[in-house]
């Protein structure tokens, strides 16, 4: 629902030519730039500016205040205005409003001075159109009807008078006022096509083809649109292309084809992010929040408008402002936070009434009745020269401040970039240290390996050949010599078993210290071994062993987690064979909470936890656990049995 593109008229008689040579190549006017001196390489200057202000907006803004610097040092008071004003337009289309403002304001002043009539009446213009996007419509036709009367007045290019009507119809635009602004609009149209100006028809039927949108001729608006995108690709203003696809978005919204409005307008805000017009892009995201909020698509039309917001907040841009707000409340009161919704409602009241009150809307009608009346008149205001050169001053002290900025921006930068490669060096060496680290620690583990393997072997083929002999002489004893003794027979029965005992320990050992881990599954037959030796050798005692099956068994544990594991379930099994005269022995393992958990617990006559001193086996147990990280838990009473829990991290 814009008019803006009437904005491309804004600029001074350097922006008129070179409207009629937009086929020059920047690189001739480079080149052109190097062979010329003072005045005539000032102008060439902002023509670069402009040209360059199109696709990049940097080298727009070096090449205009390299223009005020040429004008200031031979003193062309000429010079220096129009260098203003190409600065002034390199801020317009950035945005930055206040910037754009104070240099129109500066060009205006010297051109007051030296009595530039036309000149003045360019920056007139320019200034009604920074009033204008900053919502301050009563100065900005205060400035558009000046502009018009010196036109009128004059022998000026012919762009000039069609170039304000049609920025006068922007203002009566965002006052809903369709009659007028369509009035304006077709008094510039009929200009520019007694002048056969192709440019300026195209760009006004376009403004024609946004107009519709709001008596509501969707269809047409898009057929204009379209025609006006097309033209402008062809020409090489793609800086504009997005308005018209911005208006083609809002009339596939107004149709309710969703989809594709919503397209559309992602594809603008690209464009207009592009060309940092932000104020253009503000708009855009507000179409888009609009759209998402009658999908019901609340949340994300709230990031829409809020990110909007924050910009509309840092540039001034109060007309949408307000716009904002009345979205906002809706949203929030749709997504339910009520509090929110009547915080952005107020918001909305009250920049609603200070935009739009009655007398505001009144003085600008009773300025057009003014206009009609006196545009005949050719007084315009001249301002004092001391107050020129008082602000000629300021801008050298602000282009100090500025310089002074940039090579603080340059230190900070430098340094930044001196922490960041020091920074980047001290991983690369936090890095190698940790490899380093790794390396050692994997040859550490290695060579212990190798150790335990050599003490494993040592263990089985010495001790346990040794242990197996000693059985061996013992039963050769017992069956070569006939002993009567019954207790030098049960002697050697005890010694021959205690040596089988150890010989199983002994095994056990090896087995752990033959790996460097050990999985759940191997403990699981460890101890069903175990559980089954227990099982057979007493009578009087029944075993039970259950493993639920959710534990992972390629869980792994250490070489000494396993075998302390082990060791303190054969202790707990010993002591409730040994001392609980139970009939029942269980072994349960469970995992709960991500911990594994092993119960032994029998049905023996147990014991007071506070009658007995624990012995040797409970406290090799609890030191065990300890030793692995694991929790062991011993709970008995008298004739109702022990249990021992051993709790381990997974």
């Amino acid at each position: 629902m814009k008019n803006l593109l009437f904005l491309l008229f804004i600029f001074s008689a350097s922006f008129i030519q070179s409207q009629t040579k937009a086929s020059i190549k920047l690189d001739s006017l480079l080149q052109i730039s190097k062979t010329q001196e003072d005045v005539s390489l000032i102008s060439t200057l902002n023509e670069i500016s402009w040209e360059f202000k199109n696709s990049n907006i940097d080298s727009a803004l070096f090449y205009a205040r390299k223009s005020i610097d040429i004008s200031k040092r031979i003193d062309n008071k000429k010079a220096i205005a129009s260098s203003y004003n190409s600065l002034a337009n390199c801020f317009d289309g950035l945005g930055v409003l206040d910037s754009a403002q104070i240099y129109h304001q500066k060009s205006l002043d010297i051109k007051l001075q030296i009595g530039h009539v036309v000149g003045a009446a360019d920056s007139y213009n320019n200034l009604g159109i920074v009033y204008d996007l900053k919502g301050d419509f009563q100065k900005a036709l205060e400035n558009y009807f000046k502009a018009l009367k010196i036109y009128e007045s004059q022998e000026v290019e012919f762009g000039k008078v069609p170039m304000v009507l049609g920025n006068i119809g922007i203002v009566y635009k965002k006052q809903k006022e369709y009659d007028k602004v369509l009035n304006y609009y077709k008094r510039a149209l009929k200009i520019y096509e007694d002048n056969n100006y192709d440019f300026g028809i195209v760009v006004t039927k376009g403004n024609i083809g946004s107009v519709l949108l709001n008596v509501k001729e969707f269809e047409n608006s898009i057929k204009y649109s379209n025609e006006a995108k097309e033209l402008y690709a062809q020409m090489g203003y793609n800086r504009y292309v997005p308005y018209m696809i911005n208006n083609i978005a809002i009339a596939k919204d107004s149709l309710k084809d969703y989809k594709q409005s919503q397209l559309l307008y992602k594809e603008a805000i690209a464009l207009f992010r592009k060309d940092q017009n932000l104020y253009e892009l503000t708009y855009a995201q507000i179409g888009l929040a609009k759209s998402y909020a009658k999908e019901h698509k609340f949340k994300e039309a709230s990031n829409g408008v809020k990110n909007a917001l924050k910009i509309i907040k840092e540039k001034g841009f109060k007309e949408f402002e307000i716009d904002a707000y009345k979205l906002l409340a809706s949203v929030e009161e749709q997504l339910g936070d009520y509090k929110q919704a009547y915080y952005y409602f107020e918001k909305y009241a009250i920049g609603k009434d200070s935009l739009f009150e009655e007398n505001k809307t009144k003085t600008i009608f009773e300025l057009e009745t003014k206009y009609e009346t006196e545009k005949k008149e050719k007084e315009i205001l001249l301002q004092r020269a001391d107050l020129a050169e008082k602000e000629l001053s300021l801008s050298k002290k602000n282009i100090q401040i500025l310089g002074l900025g940039v090579l603080a921006v340059i230190l900070i930068l430098l340094g930044y970039l001196f922490y960041n490669q020091q920074k980047i060096k001290n991983k690369q060496l936090q890095k190698e240290n940790e490899l380093k680290d790794a390396l050692v620690k994997i040859e550490t583990q290695n060579h212990l390996q190798e150790q335990r393997l050599r003490i494993s072997r040592d263990l089985h083929d010495n001790i346990g050949a040794q242990l197996t002999f000693i059985i061996s002489s013992i039963d050769n004893l017992k069956y070569g010599f006939k002993i009567t003794n019954d207790k030098l027979n049960s002697k050697l029965v005890g010694i021959s078993q205690f040596t089988k005992d150890t010989i199983y320990e002994l095994r056990d050992t090896i087995w752990a210290m033959n790996k460097s881990e050990i999985t759940f599954e191997d403990l699981k037959a460890r101890i069903t071994n175990f559980i089954d030796k227990a099982n057979t050798t007493s009578i009087n005692t029944v075993f039970e062993f259950t493993c639920e099956a959710n534990i992972d068994t390629e869980k792994t544990f250490t070489s000494v987690e396993g075998m302390n594991i082990y060791r303190i379930i054969q202790e707990a099994v010993n002591n409730a064979l040994k001392y609980a005269e139970a009939s029942k022995i269980s072994m349960d393992i469970t995992k709960a909470d991500g911990n594994i958990k092993i119960q032994i617990s029998d049905n023996g006559k147990g014991f007071d936890e506070n009658e007995i001193e624990y012995g040797n086996g409970i406290n090799n147990m609890k030191k065990r656990a300890q030793d692995i990280g694991a929790e062991i838990v011993i709970k008995s009473s008298k004739n109702r049995g022990t249990s021992i829990v051993l709790n381990f991290k997974n």
